[in-house]
């Protein structure tokens, strides 16, 4: 079975007004059985800006025809391809990637199974220049239409998505607390993730092309250890992680061995042991909840690891609780008696 979808930005826009989120389903109909997922929608972040969350597995073939009229699409994929249709130019949206267009009309093909992962974010073009003070004349000139010109390009500009931008849109797909904490954290995210590619387009290097592909890898792989040290008391599973940064677990195994000489085991079992000796040596908390709280049962499997590694036992950086400021006003030193001549 194969579905046509039709999207207007313009609908969208009027639907926000005076709401945080629309569903899919209240423009396209049931889509139950096409986006496997438990949310699929638009969430608004102002009046001009826009949100959607791409987290979700095709049920069933479609195309989805986008009209765009003056919004500038910045589109962070993922997990998962599709291809886009400008005009007559056809382009695989693939992950680890920034994409911008703002061409009035696009088409895309997505097959059945397909999961994809991602974030768009749409902003009006003048008040992405105007608000965010984006310097279009630091764009190459071919893709300046993007954001000069209403009529668009049918080329997308396409960055280097750079660790930041991969670790705000990761903490945008794995926001699981409910309303209204979670309008307000996705707001937040979609605003600094407008301003990380603002900078970088501020910023732009003349040399600066589609990343290629061992590039791309390396970003993902900065992200997912910026994900084990932000969830280090939760920390994810290699599957786990390598879907969230757009990898596969032998890409992502080989690229932490580049990178930090350590498969993501490792690495993240370095990180538990080294959060475990400050905590230690800061004296505040028992051995046992040390333990607890970088992930072990138990006093003694804890005490193994960390004297595997350390080569001492915890009990050696365990340091006496500094006293609370102020206490010496209760247990007063006495004062020094010297002789007196």
């Amino acid at each position: 079975m194969h579905r046509s979808l039709d999207i207007d930005f313009r609908v969208i826009e009027d639907q926000l007004r005076g709401r945080n989120f629309v569903r899919s389903s209240e423009m396209l109909g049931p889509t139950e059985n096409l986006f496997k997922t438990k949310e699929h929608g638009y969430r608004r972040v102002d009046d001009a800006t826009f949100l959607h969350v791409m987290h979700f597995e095709a049920g069933t073939t479609y195309s989805l025809r986008i009209t765009r009229p003056d919004y500038v699409c910045i589109q962070i994929s993922v997990g998962g391809t599709y291809n886009r249709w400008i005009d007559d130019h056809v382009a695989p949206v693939k992950p680890a990637t920034i994409d911008i267009t703002n061409a009035p009309l696009s088409f895309s093909d997505t097959t059945a199974g397909a999961k994809l992962r991602g974030v768009l974010i749409a902003c009006k073009r003048e008040y992405l220049i105007d608000h965010f003070k984006l310097n279009v004349d630091r764009v190459p000139a071919v893709y300046r239409p993007i954001f000069n010109s209403g009529a668009g390009s049918p080329s997308a500009l396409t960055l280097p998505a750079n660790p930041d931008v991969m670790v705000a849109a990761d903490q945008i797909l794995s926001w699981k607390h409910h309303e209204p904490l979670r309008h307000l954290y996705l707001n937040a995210k979609a605003i600094e993730i407008i301003c990380e590619v603002v900078a970088q387009i501020n910023g732009w290097v003349p040399q600066m092309r589609r990343p290629p592909a061992s590039q791309s890898k390396r970003v993902a792989i900065e992200a997912a250890a910026t994900i084990y040290r932000r969830e280090i008391f939760n920390a994810p599973t290699i599957e786990q992680l390598a879907m969230r940064v757009g990898l596969n677990r032998n890409d992502l195994t080989e690229g932490f061995r580049e990178a930090f000489g350590a498969t993501p085991h490792v690495y993240g079992h370095l990180l538990r042991m080294e959060e475990a000796r400050l905590m230690l040596q800061d004296g505040q908390l028992s051995i046992s909840e040390v333990a607890r709280r970088i992930g072990y049962e138990g006093y003694s499997s804890f005490s193994r690891a960390y004297s595997s590694h350390f080569g001492h036992s915890p009990s050696v950086e365990k340091r006496p609780a500094q006293p609370i400021a102020g206490s010496d006003l209760l247990h007063p030193t006495p004062p020094v008696q010297t002789e007196q001549r």
